[in-house]
């Protein structure tokens, strides 16, 4: 049985780690951005709920087409971080709640998003709550920034540290291709929405050490590891980039989720 993720737990752990946060996870790519505001058709005076902003990645996109937008966060340094950084763009709203807890009798909108945030609430509230926030042709987007497993020599070494160090994380991940079934399958089964279509934007980055092992510290079972554990983790993967000149570039496959609420 998968073990149930408490999302206010969650939260607090990215939370703590808000400015790292925001300059080492990635964004999204433009092309992704340029499919949801053309599928889903809409338009700077368009109503936009996002769900799980966070330090604002994707709700800068959308703030820089001058997109009217409210994000519902419960992570407080998290919105102090994201109000920082939008705070030349008014139309951009924050309300310090999770999901679960959020008022949905208060408005509805066009649409309804969520970037990298949507796996951490349950489903059974999720969608729900979400078709209830959407006016009647509204649309849902969910996406997701996935990791494609490597073939490359650095990966599979990399793999031999964890090995090593920490085993509990060592697991080769499974399928993307599963995954994102899984998630389309989801929206689906729920019954509340119609349309589906899903999207894939395959892209990298090449991250210095400090960098990738700044990227480690927003993972949350990285963060779920003890110091000890950690920093033997950290010092191997060091090593292993330095072999390889210092730079690792990391493949992500970018993963759009569009569908319309159901008549």
């Amino acid at each position: 049985m998968k073990k149930s993720i408490n999302w206010q737990e969650e939260s607090r752990r990215f939370d703590g780690v808000a400015a790292l946060y925001d300059v080492y996870r990635p964004s999204y790519p433009e092309k992704l951005l340029e499919a949801l505001i053309a599928v889903t058709g809409i338009h700077p005076q368009s109503e936009i709920l996002e769900i799980g902003s966070g330090t604002g990645k994707a709700t800068l996109m959308l703030a820089q087409r001058d997109f009217s937008v409210h994000c519902i966060e419960p992570g407080r340094n998290l919105v102090a971080v994201a109000t920082q950084k939008l705070k030349n763009f008014p139309r951009v709203t924050f309300e310090i709640t999770s999901f679960e807890e959020w008022n949905v009798a208060q408005r509805r909108f066009d649409l309804v998003m969520s970037a990298q945030a949507f796996h951490w609430i349950p489903r059974e509230i999720g969608y729900a709550k979400a078709v209830q926030a959407l006016t009647e042709q509204g649309y849902l987007a969910l996406f997701w920034n996935m990791y494609p497993y490597p073939e490359q020599p650095i990966f599979l070494e990399l793999q031999q540290v964890y090995q090593s160090c920490v085993p509990e994380l060592s697991d080769r991940p499974s399928s993307c291709e599963a995954l994102i079934e899984q998630r389309e399958r989801e929206i689906r089964e729920s019954g509340l929405f119609c349309s589906v279509k899903t999207y894939r934007f395959p892209w990298s980055i090449t991250y210095s050490i400090q960098e990738y092992l700044g990227l480690l510290n927003t993972y949350s079972d990285h963060l779920r590891l003890s110091e000890e554990k950690r920093e033997q983790l950290y010092t191997g993967i060091a090593e292993v980039i330095q072999k390889y000149g210092g730079y690792i570039e990391k493949p992500y496959l970018a993963v759009l989720y569009v569908a319309q609420k159901a008549a």
